[in-house]
């Protein structure tokens, strides 16, 4: 089966898109990755497209309005598209591929919309109800990583039959680093508990609020530590807010770091913790777990049904407060904190790659053999009826002569 998949620029969807075309090509079938922006500097692989794309400022992603030529060709070659961007992928897949398409939603674009427009959540979640179902209605089926990441598109008003297949990790670099760091080789204190984030520095991950619930923690207990994992465009700020709180000392700016290389680090951890809400299924809390870390985080879709609270880490569902509070629950015993990682290691099980992939190919082949009576099929039958009705109504045929 030949297989293409879109991805935009931005670190957690194309962790999976090239971890997918790994496994797939792996298991002998051809995928294709079509994208939009600059080349690589490394050099792109030669089953990896790129069309012209303008950066929309930091965020990572690029927008286009079409295709270059060698790319609209070879999606006409394709099998099965699939896109893992709601609005720079789909309507491309649709104009010009002759295929299923499949939707992967990574994203909780409500909370997105909130936090890059100068909108009112309101407004922005008036506009998601209205953009949301227009452009899943051009796919054959929607994934949703999570049960209440269904919910919530739902919510807003998505059409289409939506199927649940979790995100997929390669659990492995994770339970067995090749270079597993130690505290001193990252500067970090021989004692006390060591939390970590992995993730983007931008406003939409709430990494403000991770900060000052740290804060308060550190001041109950100045032993502990925050590595930092990431960069991005609110770097400079939280380093600022860090002097700010009187923590800048035991916050650790790690900066990006090759993905290969994240599991040495988790290695040196005792907790992982996050404050964003905004995601739909986050893969690095699936391999801070992987890594035998706890986990510390905020009730969000994808994470509750990851992370069970009280055994393989703590969630809360106040930010603000809550977080501190959670992040407090673990220090007291380190052999309560030892057995929730083992847990947590347990429980990333099902989220191993091999599993996902596998469900994936099913949906694949199901909506390969379904595709007659996709969407796109369906109008395109419609048209032509309505072509062949104008036709008649131009050119009607003459009068049957009567002898």
């Amino acid at each position: 089966m030949v297989t293409a998949c879109y991805k935009p620029v931005i670190n957690g969807v194309t962790r999976m898109v090239s971890l997918y075309k790994e496994r797939l090509t792996a298991l002998g079938h051809e995928v294709t990755v079509f994208t939009l922006g600059d080349p690589d500097p490394a050099g792109d692989e030669p089953d990896v497209v790129r069309s012209p794309g303008i950066p929309l400022g930091d965020t990572g992603y690029y927008l286009g309005v079409r295709y270059r030529q060698e790319a609209q060709a070879r999606l006409r070659q394709m099998d099965i598209l699939h896109c893992h961007h709601l609005m720079m992928s789909i309507e491309l897949a649709y104009r010009y591929g002759e295929c299923p398409i499949v939707y992967t939603n990574h994203t909780r674009y409500d909370l997105y919309t909130g936090a890059y427009t100068p909108l009112p959540q309101p407004a922005a979640d008036a506009i998601m109800r209205q953009i949301w179902p227009e452009l899943t209605d051009m796919c054959d089926v929607v994934i949703a990583p999570s049960l209440s990441m269904r919910r919530v598109m739902e919510t807003f008003g998505v059409r289409r039959p939506i199927e649940v297949i979790e995100n997929g990790v390669d659990l492995e670099p994770f339970r067995c680093p090749c270079h597993p760091l130690t505290r001193a080789e990252l500067g970090l204190p021989p004692a006390g508990v060591v939390f970590v984030y992995v993730g983007r520095l931008a406003e939409e991950k709430n990494v403000g609020a991770l900060l000052r619930q740290f804060a308060v923690v550190h001041e109950w207990s100045p032993a502990t530590s925050l590595l930092l994992i990431g960069d991005g465009p609110q770097k400079a700020r939280l380093q600022q807010q860090a002097q700010q709180l009187g923590v800048a000392a035991a916050v650790h700016f790690v900066g990006a770091v090759p993905y290969a290389a994240v599991p040495n680090y988790l290695a040196a951890a005792d907790v992982f913790v996050t404050a964003s809400v905004s995601e739909a299924h986050p893969l690095t809390v699936i391999e801070a777990m992987a890594a035998g870390l706890p986990v510390v985080a905020v009730t969000g879709p994808g994470i509750v049904e990851t992370v069970e609270s009280g055994r393989s880490g703590w969630l809360t569902q106040h930010p603000e407060g809550g977080l501190a509070v959670a992040m407090a629950g673990m220090l007291p015993d380190e052999a309560r904190r030892r057995q929730m990682g083992a847990q947590a290691q347990a429980a990333s099980q099902r989220f191993d790659i091999h599993r996902t992939v596998q469900r994936t190919l099913a949906l694949y082949q199901e909506m390969h053999e379904r595709y007659s009576d996709s969407p796109r099929q369906r109008r395109q039958r419609n048209w032509q009826a309505q072509i062949e009705q104008l036709g008649q109504l131009l050119h009607p045929s003459p009068p049957r002569r009567h002898d």
